[in-house]
C-alpha cells in the first residue's frame, strides 16, 4: 500500500455531478487504490483518491472525487475504510498514509487514525489549496471560466507560460471564506477572509425554512424571488437613484422588506433562500474586490465547495465583481472548484513538486457526467490521461494562439452541421466494418463489429449531449469532438480501426512511388517541379477515410492520384499562392523544414514524401512530424519510419538524406486528427528550434485547427476542403484547395 508517495503517471480526474461525486470506472478496468487524501471543512468533507488499473485499455491511474457533509463524517470514514481495504499490497519500508487537510484534519485526526489504522499526515490547508489550483490550471485546458446569466459560461484561454499564472487571488468559499494572495509556487499568504460564507447561508436558511440538505438549499434558490423579501431601492425611492448610480432593482437591505407592513410582501421559503444567497455572495464579491484593489491584483479565482457549479451563485459573484470594478475585472471560476484542497493534499504527498512533473495531462471525456444539473449549462468533468512527457510549445508559434478555427458553441449552424455529420459518419463506420471494407483478409486483421457498435452507441450519446449542452465538456470545438471520437474508440478497445486499410493503401502507394518521383524529376524547370509536387500533395490529401464524401470512392478503390487531382478545384485565389512558394524556394530555399503530415497511404507516400525529398535535395533538413497515437487513417510515427525506410530502398536520394540525418521522423505528441501547437512532443520541439519553414498538411491540421496560427518563420498550409462545414466557414466550396504560403513578415501581422 503506497499511500503518501503518489506515482503521478496516468493521473486522471473523474466526474462530479451537482450535489454528489460520481465514481466513474471504465467497465474494462480493475483498479486498486494507492493514495487517499481528505479535506475536512466545517460543512463538507471532500475525498480524493488515486487508483491504478491492473488490466484494461487505460493502464495508468485515476483520481476520484467524493463529498460528504461533515455532520455525517462517519459515512466519510467508512468510505475511506473501504478504500483502504481496496488498496494494493504494502510496499516494504512504507507505512500506509492518508493525506489530510482542512480544519477537520486537526479536529478529527485522532479519530481517523484509530478507526482507519493508518497514519494521518496533515497538510497545511492553504498550501493544499494553492497546489491544487496551480496543478489544475496547468493541466486542464478548460479549467477556468467566467459566468453570467446573460452570456452564460465562457472559457478563459490557459496561461501561455507557467510564470504567467502569478500573481492571483484565490477566494475559497467553504463554511467561512479565506482570501489568499498567491505570487508563485508555494508562495502565498492569507490576506483576508470573512466568517460570512457557506456556513452562514446554510445555518440561516435551515433556521428560517427547516431545509437540512445543502444541495436542497441551492436547488430552492432557483425558483425564489428575492424582491419579495428584500427591500429594494425602488421600495424606498419609487424609482432609480441615478445621482449615486443605484437602480430601482438594486438591493437596499437584505430581508428589509419583511418587516415593512406597508410593502405587504408575501414570500415563500424559496424567496428567503434566494435573498440569503444574494446576501452572502454579494458581500463575498465586494470583500474580494476590495482586497484585489488593495494588493494590485487583477485575477480573482473563486473556489470552494459552496459554489458547486451553481449558476445563480456564480452569477451573483460575477455581478458583484463587475459592479465594483466598473467592468474592469471578471470573476473567474473553476470546474474543479470543490476539490482544490484535497487535490493539493494528494499532490503534496509526492516526492517531487507538481511544477517539476515531467509529464502532461489531457482531459478525456469518453466517460463523463455533468458537474452540475443538466439545465445548468456548466461543464462536466472528464478524466485526465497522462502523456509520457511534458508537452511543449512550438518555438516558432506567435502568441496569442487559439488552435481552433470555429467556436461551435457560438455558431449554431456549424455546431448542428458538425454534430450531425459526425453522427452519420459513426453509423457509416459500422456499415463499413459490417461489409468488411476495413479488413485485410486475415482473421487477426478483422475489426470487431461488436466493439464498433459499442463505440457508435457511446460516441453518439456524447454527440447528443453536446447538441443539448454545447459547453458540457468545456469549449466546444471540432478539434475537441474529433479527439473525443478517438478516445471513445480506445475506450471500447479499438486502438487502430484503420490499421489494415493503412497497410494496404501504403503498400500500393509505395509501389507507385518510384514512378511518381520520376515523373516530377523529369519536368524541365525547378519551378514546374515545385508546383507539380504541391499538386501531388493536395491530391494525396484526398485519401482521407475521415471524409464521408470520399469514403465510397476509397472503399471501392475508385480513387487514384490522377482522379483525385481532377476532383480538386484550385480556388479561391485568396487561399492559394503556390507560385509564391515555388519562387521563394528557388530563390533561396530553407535550412530546416518542419512538416506536420496527415494520412497514411497515398497522402504521405505520393504527396508529402516527394515534396520532402525535393526539399532535402535543395540542402534543407526536413523533419516529418506524425501522430504519436492512431487517429482515423492518420499515419503514426512508427508507421512513417517504416514508410520512409521502404521508400529509401528504391530511391538513392532519400537513402542519402536518411543516412546524412537530413530526413527525420518524430512523434508530434498528438493522439487526434488535429494538432495543438502548444502541446508537442519535446523531442519534436528540440528538432524544430532551427526551422525556418513550418508546413501543415491536411484539413484537420491546417483548416480545422491552425488556420489562423501565426509563426516567426515562413509557413505553408496544404489541404483540401473535404466537407461543407469547413468550406462554408472559409467561404470556399467542397474540394477547393488550400495551398497558402505565408512569409514570416506577413505572419507577424494579426
Amino acid at each position: 500500500m503506497m499511500f503518501g508517495s503518489i506515482n503521478s503517471s496516468g493521473a486522471v480526474i473523474d466526474c462530479i455531478a451537482e450535489g454528489s461525486a460520481f465514481d466513474i470506472v471504465l467497465p474494462n478496468q480493475t483498479e486498486r487504490v494507492q493514495n487517499i487524501a481528505v479535506d475536512i471543512g466545517g460543512s463538507l468533507a471532500k475525498v480524493v483518491y488515486y487508483t491504478t488499473a491492473t488490466t484494461g485499455r487505460h493502464s495508468g491511474g485515476r483520481l476520484h472525487f467524493k463529498a460528504f457533509e461533515t455532520d455525517h463524517l462517519d459515512q466519510c470514514i467508512e468510505f475511506m475504510r473501504r478504500l483502504v481495504d481496496r488498496s494494493s499490497e504494502p510496499t516494504p519500508g512504507l507505512d500506509p498514509v492518508i493525506m489530510a487537510t482542512g480544519g477537520g484534519a486537526h479536529r478529527f485526526g485522532a479519530d481517523l487514525r484509530s478507526r482507519l489504522g493508518v497514519e494521518i499526515r496533515v497538510v497545511d490547508e492553504m498550501e493544499s489549496l494553492t497546489a491544487g489550483l496551480n496543478f489544475l490550471m496547468r493541466e486542464v485546458a478548460d479549467e477556468v471560466f467566467t459566468y453570467s446569466e446573460a452570456r452564460g459560461q465562457k472559457f478563459v484561454s490557459p496561461v501561455a507560460e507557467s510564470e504567467d499564472l502569478f500573481p492571483y487571488m484565490l477566494v475559497n468559499i467553504g463554511s467561512g471564506v479565506s482570501i489568499l494572495k498567491v505570487t508563485g509556487e508555494g508562495q502565498y499568504e492569507r490576506i483576508s477572509g470573512t466568517s460570512l460564507g457557506g456556513g452562514t447561508f446554510w445555518g440561516l436558511l435551515h433556521e428560517l425554512t427547516g431545509v437540512t440538505s445543502f444541495d436542497a438549499m441551492l436547488e430552492t434558490t432557483k425558483s425564489g424571488d428575492n424582491t419579495k423579501v428584500d427591500m429594494m431601492v425602488g421600495d424606498i425611492y419609487g424609482t432609480n437613484y441615478d445621482k449615486i448610480g443605484l437602480k430601482a432593482t438594486n438591493i437596499a437591505a437584505t430581508m428589509g422588506g419583511v418587516y415593512r407592513k406597508g410593502l405587504d410582501k408575501q414570500y415563500s421559503d424559496a424567496d428567503i433562500a434566494r435573498s440569503l444567497l444574494y446576501m452572502v455572495s454579494n458581500n463575498i464579491g465586494q470583500i474580494a474586490y476590495l482586497n484585489a484593489q488593495l494588493h494590485g491584483i487583477r485575477r480573482i479565482y473563486f473556489g470552494g465547495y459552496f459554489i458547486r457549479g451553481h449558476p445563480l451563485t456564480m452569477h451573483t459573484l460575477s455581478y458583484a465583481i463587475d459592479f465594483w470594478s466598473k467592468g474592469m475585472i471578471s470573476a473567474l471560476f473553476l470546474r474543479h472548484e470543490g476539490f482544490l484542497g484535497a487535490t493539493g493534499a494528494l499532490l503534496r504527498g509526492e516526492a517531487a513538486p507538481t511544477r517539476r512533473r515531467a509529464c502532461s495531462f489531457t482531459e478525456n471525456f469518453s466517460v463523463a457526467e455533468p458537474a452540475a444539473g443538466d439545465s445548468a449549462g456548466v461543464s462536466a468533468l472528464g478524466m485526465l490521461d497522462q502523456q509520457a512527457e511534458r508537452l511543449e510549445r512550438l518555438p516558432q508559434l506567435r502568441l496569442p494562439y487559439v488552435p481552433d478555427t470555429v467556436d461551435l458553441a457560438a455558431d449554431e449552424g456549424q455546431r448542428s452541421a458538425w454534430l450531425s455529420a459526425l453522427e452519420r459518419s459513426t453509423h457509416e463506420l459500422v456499415g463499413l466494418v459490417e461489409r468488411g471494407a476495413l479488413d485485410a483478409g486475415s482473421s487477426e486483421d478483422r475489426v470487431d463489429v461488436g466493439r464498433v457498435r459499442a463505440f457508435s452507441t457511446l460516441y453518439a450519446r456524447h454527440l447528443q449531449r453536446l447538441g443539448a449542452q454545447p459547453l458540457a465538456y468545456g469549449a466546444l470545438t471540432v478539434r475537441g469532438i474529433l479527439g473525443l471520437r478517438e478516445q471513445c474508440l480506445r475506450e471500447v478497445g479499438l486502438g487502430d480501426v484503420f490499421a489494415a486499410v493503412k497497410r494496404r493503401e501504403t503498400a500500393a502507394a509505395l509501389m507507385a512511388f518510384p514512378e511518381c518521383v520520376a515523373r516530377t524529376d523529369g519536368l524541365p524547370t525547378r519551378r514546374e517541379r515545385v508546383l507539380a509536387l504541391l499538386g501531388n500533395a493536395l491530391a494525396g490529401n484526398m485519401f482521407d477515410w475521415g471524409a464521408s464524401e470520399l469514403q465510397g470512392a476509397l472503399a471501392s478503390g475508385a480513387l487514384d492520384l490522377a482522379a483525385a487531382r481532377e476532383r480538386i478545384s484550385y480556388s479561391p485565389q485568396r487561399l492559394n499562392n503556390p507560385e509564391a512558394f515555388a519562387d521563394n524556394v528557388i530563390a533561396g530555399g530553407y535550412g530546416r523544414v518542419l512538416v506536420f503530415v496527415d494520412n497514411s497511404g497515398a497522402d504521405v507516400v505520393l504527396g508529402v514524401l516527394p515534396l520532402a525529398r525535393f526539399l532535402t535535395q535543395t540542402g534543407a533538413t526536413v523533419v516529418l512530424a506524425a501522430n504519436s497515437r492512431p487517429a482515423l487513417n492518420d499515419v503514426t510515427e512508427g508507421e512513417l519510419k517504416h514508410i520512409v525506410g521502404e521508400a529509401a530502398k528504391v530511391d538513392k536520394s532519400l537513402a542519402q538524406a536518411l543516412e546524412e540525418g537530413r530526413l527525420l521522423v518524430c512523434a508530434s505528441g498528438s493522439a487526434g486528427p488535429c494538432v495543438d501547437l502548444r502541446r508537442l512532443d519535446p523531442r519534436l520541439v528540440a528538432l524544430a528550434h532551427a526551422a525556418d519553414l513550418v508546413v501543415l498538411v491536411g484539413m484537420a491540421r491546417a483548416i480545422v485547427s491552425n488556420y489562423h496560427a501565426r509563426f516567426t518563420c515562413d509557413s505553408l498550409r496544404v489541404a483540401v476542403f473535404k466537407n461543407k462545414m469547413t468550406a462554408d466557414a472559409a467561404g470556399a466550396n467542397v474540394f477547393d484547395s488550400l495551398c497558402l504560403y505565408v512569409p514570416k513578415d506577413s505572419n507577424a501581422k494579426s
